[in-house]
């Protein structure tokens, strides 16, 4: 084969890698790895023009490292040689590809364009979290459970609120049409075209329903926020590479960005964007906290080992590096948490006489922060639970059953329910109510069939006790005090 052949036969196969690597070693390809290396090289084939499509069976020997038989040690050394080079390369060619351009371009929700994601995919069923979670139970019990890293393209917590317009889609399109028609006289006009360009517009828009800072901001506040999108519109540009790129700077698009945040967000008392924003973003805020404190409650009670990014103790909604990389006001952190074991020290009254406080003011992150100390607490105790338990889905019934999660792990004769609401925005509630007691759930129930009649169950969370009663929860005792709960049980004998 010439070098031009070969070279072509691998850039199609690595342009069509479903994973980021493969990991063929000294013992060959395992099932999995032949089966993506064969997805790749077929629909690879498919795409040629060439004549000649025996190179890519090439190829495919190659990266399976398969010497044809016969083949001297020395040849299939150098197969072998191929193959670990050439899984190295794919995972970096993938994270240009996927994660550092296309998640920057297709962006029409843009908490799917994460690291490991699939903008493609929205989100999953209930049912297929639930067959995940028993796999990694059973075959990766100490696999990391990671919502936040030094890589994500945003946090946990400004994914979490971005996810929130896909429950109201009708509302966002007249939201982003009435901002669109608002802020067009602040665009520019280069080379014909309109700067930003609409794709890069409806970007911004997301980024600053999922990051801006909840509540009223002074001045100096705005100021820093106003400067933290405008260095993120432009990373996000150049990583985009239409209308510029870190390799060939488009200085005048990028001085339109700037200037058209700059406009969007400046201070100014006839700022009507800047005043219809803080109103838009008080539900998107309080919703998205409402999903970041399910999120918490899921990762610390399923199967494997949580993973704490810094800063995201509390309410975190940062960008992309460097954005979330800034210094972590520990202090803070510190301050909240000793207020907090104090809570944990004293009566359960005092606990749930404090919890509405918590979400009184627009940002404040204990919630979340209460989840985060109380479920790591209880995992240290009960390590065999948490570690190796048993997970078992429980099912909801009742008109609210579809916003419902809840699942069982089991350890001997201890054991866990942990109950997360979902889809908050659709259960009807307006911003700062809280998804609480028969009001917010109704008759929707919780089967715990597995558990003995009158087992007491312990909320974690808050401290109160209750029995169960004919092989039901019922969600409005679960959510009593707390939009979420963590029921603990001891089994007789």
């Amino acid at each position: 084969f010439t070098f031009d052949v070969l070279r072509s036969a691998i850039e199609e196969i690595v342009a069509r890698f479903p994973v980021y690597r493969t990991y063929v070693a000294e013992g060959g390809a395992s099932v999995q790895d032949r089966r993506y290396i064969d997805w790749a090289v077929t629909r690879a084939r498919r795409a040629s023009r060439a004549s000649d499509s025996s190179a890519f069976d090439f190829v495919r020997a190659l990266m399976l490292a398969t010497p044809p038989a016969g083949a001297s040690g020395e040849r299939a050394a150098r197969y072998r040689e191929f193959a670990l080079r050439f899984q190295q390369f794919t995972a970096p060619v993938t994270a240009k590809a996927d994660e550092d351009t296309s998640f920057y371009t297709f962006n029409r929700l843009i908490s799917l364009n994460d690291v490991g994601g699939d903008p493609d995919q929205f989100g999953m069923t209930v049912r297929a979290f639930h067959g995940a979670s028993l796999d990694r139970a059973a075959v990766w019990p100490a696999t990391m459970l990671a919502t936040s890293t030094h890589d994500n393209k945003r946090s946990e917590d400004a994914r979490a609120r971005i996810n929130v317009i896909s429950e109201m889609p009708a509302a966002w399109r007249l939201t982003v049409r009435r901002w669109s028609r608002m802020n067009r006289s602040r665009k520019r006009q280069i080379d014909g075209q309109a700067a930003p360009s609409p794709n890069d517009e409806y970007l911004l828009y997301q980024t600053l329903v999922g990051s801006f800072p909840a509540g009223e901001t002074d001045p100096g506040a705005l100021a820093h926020y106003r400067s933290r999108i405008e260095h993120y519109v432009v990373k996000a540009a150049r990583e985009a590479k239409i209308h510029t790129s870190w390799a060939a700077v488009n200085t005048e698009y990028e001085d339109a960005l700037v200037s058209f945040v700059a406009a969007l967000l400046a201070s100014t008392g006839d700022n009507l964007f800047l005043h219809d924003l803080r109103a838009q973003s008080i539900a998107f805020a309080w919703f998205g906290r409402l999903n970041s404190i399910s999120m918490a409650l899921v990762k610390f009670a399923s199967p494997g080992v949580p993973d704490l990014y810094q800063g995201n103790e509390l309410l975190d909604p940062r960008l992309v590096d460097p954005d979330n990389r800034c210094a972590v006001d520990y202090d803070l952190r510190r301050a909240r948490l000793a207020e907090l074991q104090a809570l944990a020290d004293g009566s359960a009254a005092a606990l749930t006489d404090t919890i509405p406080s918590w979400f009184t003011t627009p940002g404040d992150g204990r919630a979340k922060l209460w989840i985060t100390f109380r479920l790591l607490n209880f995992r240290a105790q009960q390590s065999a639970l948490m570690a190796t338990g048993g997970y078992q889905p429980v099912r909801a019934t009742g008109a609210r059953a579809g916003q419902v999660i809840a699942f069982a792990r089991r350890h001997g004769k201890t054991g866990v329910i942990a109950v997360a609401g979902r889809l908050f925005a659709s259960l009807g509630l307006a911003p700062g109510e809280l998804p609480l007691l028969q009001a917010a759930w109704g008759d929707t129930t919780l089967e715990v069939g597995f558990l003995p009649p009158h087992t007491t169950l312990t909320n974690v969370l808050t401290r109160e006790s209750f029995d169960v009663r004919d092989a039901c929860i019922e969600m409005g005792q679960a959510f009593r005090y707390f939009p979420a709960a963590l029921l603990h049980f001891v089994l007789p004998g």
